[in-house]
């Protein structure tokens, strides 16, 4: 009788399953299936359908996951997943103030929609001021049509309205406020915009309109009203409200830094033209980037970008590609249309040459840390 070994067996075994490929081991088929990759073929599952007859409430996630842009072109790392974005500070970062472009203004908030949204109708209530119309999905209210008559109110909201009219020199009709509450710039940021309307001065603005197509009739009704609804957040009065109805905001985040469809890095910013080229010149005044020339007809920027400006700077070939002296990296940064109220920013060398990836996605990263 002939006894083999064990481990003559398995060498066999292995010998044999050679023979048949590697395949065997390594491809989506085998007994050892190599998953490096797949998150790239990842794609969010549909939403739960629930049938009209019932209450949608009730199976509401109470953890939902934050939207996540889609990336174009995942096959440019399969085997090296995008660095996370560095963090820059900002001294402005945790404040609520007024942010103003021209002739308009609007409330910067750090908070995310789902908390923003119900302190701002926590503070119409606390003043008495009923809601009219409210869509969650939009992030818009409308308040009840307001008597401003009497010379004297308990509340802040009718008593600011009153002193703005008088300071107009006009205190005929009934007024209101449309508040808007959207996504920010920033991820966890949020921006309210008011409106007031007044039914002796023009026609009132009827059904979901855009609010920044309409001015307030009372300009200095909508930044009174804009700073007390600030001033109400930033005392934080009530820090545990939370609304899962705002989470259906069908607001977007205002930027993002992704790649385009040659890989190249680029900054979205969903705005108007006029407060796209404003972001930038901000955000690079915040971080203390050298502005040494504009041109806004182009939209170009050029700026030297100090080198203890980004974080978790090497000496390499970078530096000396880039770098001029001892004063930093002299760069352009491009501001190009895409699509109505889409513009991409993109970073090239003095020269207009592309900028290595990873360097320019995080320049990119820092203009959108300092943006509001």
């Amino acid at each position: 009788m002939i006894i083999a070994r064990p481990s003559l067996c398995l060498f066999a075994v292995l010998s044999a399953a050679s023979l048949a490929g590697c395949g065997w081991f390594n491809d989506d088929k085998g007994i050892f299936v190599n998953r490096d990759d797949d998150y790239i073929d990842m794609v969010e599952r549909d939403s739960l359908v629930v049938p009209s007859d019932l209450q949608t409430n009730k199976v509401a996630d109470p953890y939902p996951i934050p939207r996540t842009p889609r990336q174009l072109n995942p096959e440019f790392y399969p085997y090296k997943p995008p660095r996370p974005d560095a963090i820059f500070a900002s001294d402005n970062r945790d404040e609520v103030r007024i942010q103003r472009l021209g002739e308009r203004a609007w409330l910067v908030v750090p908070e995310d929609t789902t908390t923003v949204w119900p302190k701002v109708k926590q503070f119409l209530a606390e003043n008495g001021i009923r809601i009219e119309s409210e869509m969650a999905e939009y992030g818009r209210l409308d308040t009840e049509w307001l008597d401003t008559s009497q010379e004297s109110y308990r509340d802040i909201i009718r008593t600011v309205i009153r002193e703005a009219k008088e300071q107009d020199g006009f205190l005929e009709g009934q007024d209101r406020l449309l508040i808007k509450v959207e996504p920010g710039i920033r991820e966890a940021t949020s921006e309210v915009y008011v409106r007031h309307e007044n039914d002796a001065l023009g026609l009132p603005s009827a059904g979901l309109i855009d609010l920044n197509s309409i001015r307030s009739l009372v300009p200095a009704a909508e930044i009174d009203a804009l700073s007390e609804i600030g001033a109400y957040i930033a005392a934080k009065v009530s820090e545990q409200t939370i609304s899962m109805v705002a989470t259906d905001n069908t607001g977007q985040v205002k930027s993002n830094v992704s790649r385009n469809e040659e890989g190249v890095p680029v900054l979205e910013l969903r705005l108007d033209r006029e407060r796209a080229w404003a972001t930038v010149g901000q955000a690079l005044t915040r971080a203390e980037v050298p502005v040494e020339d504009q041109d806004q007809l182009a939209g170009v920027y050029f700026v030297r970008v100090p080198e203890n400006v980004l974080t978790g700077e090497e000496e390499g070939w970078l530096s000396g590609v880039l770098r001029r002296g001892n004063k930093g990296y002299e760069l352009q940064l491009h501001l190009n249309e895409i699509d109505e109220s889409v513009y991409h920013v993109s970073v090239t060398d003095g020269d207009e040459k592309p900028v290595d990836r990873e360097f320019g996605q995080e320049v990119l990263t820092m203009i959108r840390e300092y943006s509001s």
